[in-house]
């Protein structure tokens, strides 16, 4: 299964997550699967995600909301239990 990650807002951490992330941006994403798109009660909000690039802030985004949406199971995970 995949997730979809959607920037909704970037903002200046400042030098505290330049530090820690090597950029001082930091994004807010909503997180759902691609058949929830229409179904907003299914989105998952992650707040300050830091990273080099926009595409390591979605990844991180993704990973961090895979507990919180129900159902969802990665297919290395599936793979696993044969």
């Amino acid at each position: 299964m995949k997730l979809v990650a959607i920037s909704m807002n970037r903002s200046n951490g400042g030098i505290r997550a330049k530090r820690r992330y090597g950029s001082s941006t930091l994004t807010t994403f909503m997180v759902m699967r691609p058949e929830d798109r229409d179904n907003p009660t299914r989105w998952v909000e992650i707040k300050d995600v830091g990273g080099r690039t926009p595409g390591e802030r979605a990844t991180t985004a993704k990973t961090d909301a895979e507990p919180m949406i129900p159902g969802f199971r990665r297919y290395r995970d599936l793979n696993s239990q044969r």
